[in-house]
């Protein structure tokens, strides 16, 4: 099969447990954009914090991020898709939040607002490479449709309660979605990773046996399901393994730049 589109996720995907790209990596995805073979990264991060990565891998055209809500092309400096949250619904979910004593990340205009500094928000801005804003209550501050709202919870007990009330309250709302162990993502009905790639390969008159996807972890499953070739690293839960039609090795040892020599012989 000859493949035409490689879309990677970032965190515990592509790069390494220090957040930067191994040189493996960026060797093997140089020598791929040169094949002809498009490249783009799907993260549930923001457009921001995705960037440096884009520009350190010399990729062109479009970059999914907040987990499919905004996508947009660095060539042309063009956003080429955005789906908010209802502003209603995010309002009140905040709230229950608020209520809940949970910590809140708010994303509008790919900027992240939070309520007051802590060590959940300086470990988001230290593992991110962003700066966080401090706004006090962010159910008074919201005033327009956030792109996505995330909770910070390393407690896993509470983690879990969280996710199951809000996916009983909520889950015909809005998606409802995690990427790491201590993250509950919150981004509009409709939202995730598979669509985005599904859109853009259809721009791009792609088929989808012709879409390698790769990811590690819950907000991945839709497009390894989607794409011709669905790939879990080594590194991703059991149950999203499972659905992955092939496993590459972990994340710390540059799994994608093995996946790529063994499928493009490079």
């Amino acid at each position: 099969m000859a493949y035409k589109l490689l879309v990677l996720d970032l965190d515990d995907t592509l790069l390494d447990s220090e957040q930067r790209l191994p040189e493996q990596n960026v060797i093997s995805i140089k020598k791929l954009s040169k094949l002809g073979v498009r490249v783009v990264i799907a993260t549930g991060r923001m457009f921001i914090s995705a960037l440096p990565y884009v520009k350190e891998l010399e990729l062109k055209g479009p970059v999914i991020t907040y987990n499919g809500a905004f996508v947009k092309d660095v060539t042309l400096d063009k956003v080429i898709y955005h789906q908010p949250m209802d502003h209603k619904i995010a309002l009140r979910i905040i709230k229950d939040m608020e209520e809940e004593g949970l910590h809140i990340n708010l994303y509008q205009d790919d900027q992240l607002y939070v309520a007051e500094e802590n060590d959940r928000s300086k470990y988001y801005e230290r593992t991110a490479g962003v700066k966080v804003e401090t706004v006090g209550k962010i159910s008074d501050f919201i005033a327009k449709p956030p792109t996505k709202v995330l909770i910070v919870e390393k407690d896993q007990t509470k983690k879990e309660k969280a996710l199951r009330y809000f996916r009983e309250k909520y889950g015909e709302y809005i998606e409802i979605t995690e990427s790491k162990d201590y993250y509950i993502e919150f981004m509009a009905r409709g939202v995730s990773k598979g669509k985005a790639v599904e859109r853009l390969a259809g721009q791009l008159g792609i088929e989808r046996s012709e879409v390698i996807a790769v990811g590690d972890n819950w907000n991945d499953l839709e497009m390894i399901e989607w794409a011709g070739l669905g790939v879990a690293m080594e590194n991703a839960p059991a149950a999203v393994k499972e659905k992955a039609d092939c496993i590459t090795l972990p994340h710390y040892q540059a799994g994608v730049s093995h996946l790529i020599k063994e499928i493009f012989a490079i």
